[in-house]
């Protein structure tokens, strides 16, 4: 295994960012990302939300709007 691949930290797009560490898993963020910008990891020890195509963020702010942890944040 790579060092550091389970890691968690601090990934944004252009518009947004994202702290796993307050992500609980509950995928909301997925069902209202049209752009397919959010991608999970679900392994039984470790779960939580991705950016896989940080590319395609158009800045709508769904997801910052229905994350109720603040794992997901407006970028500064």
């Amino acid at each position: 295994m790579r060092q550091g691949f389970f890691k968690r930290e601090h990934t944004n797009t252009a518009f947004v960012m994202l702290d796993t560490k307050k992500c609980e898993a509950c995928w909301k963020c997925l069902d209202v990302c049209t752009n397919k910008v959010i991608g999970r990891i679900n392994l039984p020890w470790h779960k939580h939300i991705r950016f896989v195509n940080g590319s395609a963020c158009i800045g709508c702010m769904k997801c910052v709007k229905i994350c109720m942890t603040g794992a997901i944040s407006k970028n500064q």
